[in-house]
């Protein structure tokens, strides 16, 4: 179930030409829900959507959710893939904790294959905590002059250090991205 903060995020995503979804833990469940319902804007010949590219971005402490969450991920990568839009969603798994020195050979073991070893997607897990001022540096960067939404779910510490880097980031002028946060703490 949705709270009323998340719904009325689902109209708020498409305000933007690009969102910057951060999603912490169990923060990634309403993601989910809104990930599947761009997947199917975007596959509606008849809709038209202002936004453009999606950054999602999932700070997690193991590998315990991944199965669920990499199924609707591989399958918007095969959608977009199949529309030839394969840059609209960029997203970045960061796993905090969880691995043994068994798995982490393994991983070092298959750096150079196509699909990630931890979870099978084509973009490579990260390992630790996102350095989130180069991030927003570079999508500002990227997208200089587009104003970007930021969407978070996730514990409030974390949305402290978020809303600071949107404001810290926005730029006043066309030479890079203006940030608009919005949250949703548990």
């Amino acid at each position: 179930k949705l709270s009323w903060l998340m719904l009325s995020l689902y109209k708020d995503i498409y305000w933007y030409e690009v969102d910057l979804f951060v999603a912490a833990g169990i923060g990634v469940t309403p993601f989910a829900s809104i990930l599947k319902h761009i997947r199917y804007q975007c596959m509606n010949p008849d809709g038209e959507m202002k936004l453009r590219k999606v950054y999602f971005y999932w700070v997690c402490p193991d590998t315990n959710s991944f199965e669920w969450m990499q199924e609707l991920l591989q399958e918007f990568d095969t959608q977009m893939a199949e529309q030839g839009n394969t840059n609209f969603l960029t997203y970045n798994i960061y796993l905090t904790r969880g691995w043994d020195k068994d798995q982490a050979q393994n991983i070092i073991l298959h750096e150079g294959d196509e699909a990630d070893p931890v979870t099978g997607l084509q973009q490579k897990t990260h390992y630790g905590r996102p350095n989130w001022d180069k991030i927003f540096e570079n999508i500002s960067k990227d997208h200089a002059g587009i104003s970007v939404g930021v969407f978070f779910c996730g514990p409030s510490g974390l949305s402290n250090t978020l809303h600071q880097a949107s404001n810290k980031h926005s730029a006043v002028d066309k030479t890079g991205a203006k940030f608009f946060y919005n949250k949703e703490n548990f």
